[in-house]
């Protein structure tokens, strides 16, 4: 329940501002509201919804300057990614980012950025899958859901094949990192990938919050 939750904040399934009933999670769910109390709780404390007294629990809303904060945080610990017991890929690892590849590489013909979306989470699964610590691996998870959305929220008024191709690219050169072994040339490439997309989202939102 956690995890679709989650991504359908992060795919704005439920966008900012949205409502989150637990009555009617529990009934989709199958639930009672206990546990889907806790599931609002949990994502509460990674900042992706705010519960008000009086109106209930709403996703929340990313300011510009938060984001630029945890990007800087993001920026950080990814250099940490291949010094701190980095594990090492295996073949599976490097076929299933290859597969990744494959499907970014189809989305030039296929605007749906939802689906863009979709697939850079599945590549970041496969990232935290090779860090080896774990209070690291955890911390870099959160701190990635709460940027993911603000890209998939621009999406749509960016160059569409320019960042597919920005995607690929960076993918890539993960591939290459991992096939040659050198953890730390992977860590800096996802740390410049992050410095770019940052650069990109701040240029399009100035000095407004990310609705």
């Amino acid at each position: 329940m956690y995890q679709e939750i989650r991504d359908r904040i992060c795919l704005l399934q439920y966008p900012p501002g949205t409502m989150l009933s637990e009555n009617k999670l529990a009934a989709e769910f199958g639930v009672s509201r206990t546990p889907i109390r806790r599931v609002l709780q949990r994502l509460e404390f990674e900042g992706l919804v705010v519960s008000k007294q009086g109106i209930g629990t709403l996703v929340t809303i990313v300011d510009l300057q938060y984001l630029k904060e945890v990007y800087a945080l993001r920026l950080k610990l990814a250099e940490l990614t291949g010094e701190l017991s980095p594990i090492r890929p295996t073949r599976e690892t490097i076929t299933t980012l290859e597969t990744i590849l494959e499907e970014f590489e189809a989305m030039r013909a296929q605007y749906d950025p939802t689906e863009l979306a979709r697939l850079y989470n599945r590549f970041q699964v496969e990232m935290l899958a090779l860090i080896g610590n774990r209070p690291l691996r955890e911390i870099s998870e959160r701190l990635f859901h709460q940027t993911a959305r603000v890209w998939l929220q621009i999406l749509p008024d960016l160059d569409w094949v320019e960042e597919v191709d920005i995607a690929c690219r960076e993918l890539s050169d993960v591939i290459g990192a991992l096939q040659e072994k050198d953890m730390q040339a992977m860590a800096q490439i996802r740390s410049e990938h992050m410095a770019m997309l940052l650069g990109r989202t701040s240029r399009y939102l100035g000095g407004i919050n990310a609705r």
